[in-house]
């Protein structure tokens, strides 16, 4: 059978028994295993890699997202009216390398015939119902999402970008939101349940129809 490892931070380890690895496995009926831990940098890829050692032989498939905490992602949405965009821009660019030496750390690490999807972050910012500063958060998350893109595309990994949209019509603030707001007590900009369900369900979906991209 195949088995499918979770690694990264709080949007693959988010929702524990129903974070997105497990919903996709679960749709797949593969195993599964999740050794992503919230508020992980690109610094702590190397003890998940040890942690996961024992299922490394009978690893087919990896999806991780890493990167948004070295950036301060969340934090730069956070405080985005006092924000310089453009520097921003300029710093998630310059990660690039970080990012590819990381991912070609995984590929070390795992079986040659393993698959490594890069996944982005969904983009969940709201359309039309009155957020502010929806132009500068969207600059935000699409410099996090290229340099994210750029990376896996030097490092040879897979890349799920269907991963961004997944939350069309359920972003934050919307009727039905898959991502809990800035008011949240425990989990502020970061997906719901429904969220996770719906990453997974495009991951599941991705690993079935293409594989390695």
């Amino acid at each position: 059978g195949k088995l499918l490892l979770g690694l990264g931070d709080s949007f693959t380890s988010g929702g524990g028994s129903r974070s997105c690895p497990h919903v996709a496995a679960g749709l797949l009926n593969w195993q599964v295993r999740n050794f992503a831990v919230g508020g992980a940098t690109t610094k702590n890829i190397l003890p998940q890699l040890i942690n996961a050692a024992a299922v490394f032989p009978v690893t087919t498939d990896i999806v991780l997202t890493i990167g948004g905490n070295d950036l301060n992602g969340i934090g730069s949405l956070a405080s985005v009216a006092q924000l310089n965009i453009t520097l921003f821009e300029q710093r998630a660019a310059s990660f690039k390398p970080t990012l590819v030496s990381t991912y070609k750390q995984i590929k070390a690490t795992a079986r040659p015939e393993t698959k490594i999807f890069a996944l982005p972050y969904v983009d969940f910012i709201s359309v039309g119902n009155g957020m502010p500063y929806k132009a500068e958060s969207r600059r935000i998350l699409q410099a996090l999402n290229n340099c994210v893109r750029d990376a896996a595309t030097e490092a040879s990994t897979g890349y799920i970008d269907s991963v961004i949209s997944a939350f069309l019509g359920h972003e934050m603030n919307s009727a039905d939101p898959y991502i809990d707001n800035f008011n949240h007590p425990t989990n502020a900009l970061h997906s719901n349940l429904k969220g996770y369900a719906k990453i997974g369900d495009v991951v599941a979906a991705h690993l079935q129809r293409n594989g390695r991209k």
